[in-house]
């Protein structure tokens, strides 16, 4: 089985940053050269973010909007215990148009473990 770090192809990006990341996860991610912080870059080519609810995502994008670039990619993960459905009704009840051109879309869907599901999400370049 492939490790988490190759399913998400983290070794494609330059700067990858991990934003809330569990202790359960350390030893995962301790081969990726990564940063915990995003106070000191204002962009942003690759990020994993873990939230535990749909305030936390929303607080998250608000700090990772401004630091996108077109090619940015993020990986969101969440708990198993969150539905598909919770997750997809994030696009529709958050009012994306407020962030201005800063639109996303899922592309891809991955079971990490029997805890946590990520889902990948880019820009929707125009």
């Amino acid at each position: 089985m492939r490790s988490i770090p190759k399913k998400l192809k983290l070794h494609h990006y330059k700067d990858v940053y991990i934003i809330n990341v569990p202790d359960s996860f350390n030893d995962i991610f301790k081969e990726v050269e990564h940063s915990e912080s995003l106070v000191t870059t204002s962009c942003v080519e690759c990020c994993l973010v873990f939230v535990k609810s749909k305030e936390e995502f929303v607080e998250q994008m608000y700090t990772l909007f401004p630091r996108l670039l077109d090619g940015s990619i993020l990986w969101i993960f969440y708990p198993n215990a969150t539905t598909i459905s919770e997750i997809s009704k994030l696009h529709i009840e958050f009012d994306w148009d407020f962030l201005g051109d800063y639109r996303l879309k899922p592309t891809k869907l991955l079971t990490i473990d029997d805890t946590w599901n990520a889902i990948k999400i880019k820009k929707i370049i125009s």
